[in-house]
């Protein structure tokens, strides 16, 4: 069987399940009004964004203007006086954090109770997209290369396991077999996915993000993010900037997403591109650092989930065995929510972080 003839049954088989949802007892929730207007605002650069017309939206929405307070008045933003304005959330927060805050927890509030699966919890599923986003949007930036919107390659990190939760809602008990053969065999998800269901999350996630109206481009990074070679050209930059993202999320310890392995960045497509600034040691190392600082500021604050500490480093190890290392701890990790040390902490994780690149 050729590569296409595999994706060609992957996609009729992903259709299949889509159509099963669409006929199912579990609907899929309209989009409301509101989540276009958001996802437009998050794909704009931050000054062509008109603040009154954000204002408005949210203005309407008193769940999502509560939550945005919430952590406005969070212990990482918290000022001497309590916040109780949009327009004061946006001046503590910065207006680029409420865009994404609101963007994530409009998406959070849209799906049904997902049911207890181990290795498979909601809160740190939207730990990991949130971790994911703010990676991929870091990714789009213009000095490296990669020509993808900032703003597009955010909402694609934040709904690119949307999949997963549908697979969760619908069949439960074949996908919390999933995860359990995947941490097992410490493989990723979605080649045990192929095995079970025929198809993967991606695809389907692609699918249900195409009956919501996202756009295709968003819709096919997802869909090919695992494998960016196989993607259409035109997307294909968006596909590997997620991939990219993923692995840089992973690392961060920040959430689960059900995956038994974790991506190493030197199997990435974007590592293997010899003209791409990411494939320098050098940038990857000042890129990924920066992004782990503010994900390791901020997540508590936005998910409710602080990253995993990491030791530091005392000599050079294999990048394989840092990466076994990494992921023996997260198999361990407790699910009680842990603060961010002081720094010496900070500095071991950053050693840490600097070892993967030489």
């Amino acid at each position: 069987m050729t590569a296409n003839e595999k994706r060609s049954g992957e996609r009729t088989i992903a259709n299949a399940i889509a159509l099963d949802i669409l006929n199912s007892k579990f609907k899929i929730p309209p989009m409301p009004a509101n989540g276009p207007k958001l996802m437009s605002i998050a794909r704009k650069p931050i000054d062509q964004i008109n603040i009154d017309d954000f204002v408005r939206i949210i203005d309407s929405d008193p769940g999502l203007l509560s939550l945005i307070l919430q952590m406005a008045n969070s212990s990482y933003f918290r000022g001497v006086d309590e916040i109780c304005s949009l327009r004061s959330a946006i001046v503590r927060l910065g207006l680029r954090e409420t865009i994404d805050a609101a963007n994530l927890y409009f998406f959070q509030r849209m799906f049904p109770k997902i049911p207890e699966i181990e290795g498979f919890k909601i809160q740190e599923y939207w730990a990991f997209s949130w971790a994911c986003a703010i990676a991929a949007r870091r990714l789009g930036h213009p000095n490296l290369g990669m020509n993808v919107n900032p703003g597009e390659l955010y909402i694609a990190g934040l709904l690119h396991g949307i999949g997963k939760l549908i697979l969760a809602i619908l069949y439960p008990f074949e996908f919390s077999k999933c995860i359990e053969t995947a941490a097992r065999l410490k493989k990723p998800l979605h080649s045990v996915e192929l095995d079970e269901f025929g198809t993967a999350d991606t695809n389907i996630g692609s699918r249900v993000l195409q009956i919501w109206h996202i756009p295709s481009r968003i819709c096919t990074g997802i869909e090919y993010h695992p494998n960016p070679d196989l993607a259409p050209e035109k997307e294909r930059n968006l596909a590997a900037s997620l991939q990219y993202a993923y692995a840089v999320a992973s690392m961060s310890g920040i959430g689960k997403t059900g995956d038994g392995s974790i991506t190493f960045l030197e199997s990435t497509w974007i590592a293997r591109q010899s003209e791409l600034p990411l494939s320098k040691n050098e940038v990857q190392e000042t890129v990924v650092t920066e992004i782990q600082a503010s994900l390791e500021e901020k997540s508590e604050s936005f998910t409710g989930i602080a990253p995993e500490k990491h030791e530091p480093v005392s000599e050079l190890e294999s990048r394989d065995s840092q990466h076994q290392h990494v992921n023996n701890k997260r198999d361990s990790v407790s699910p009680k929510l842990k603060t961010t040390g002081g720094g010496s902490s900070k500095k071991g994780f950053f050693s840490w972080i600097r070892s993967l690149f030489h």
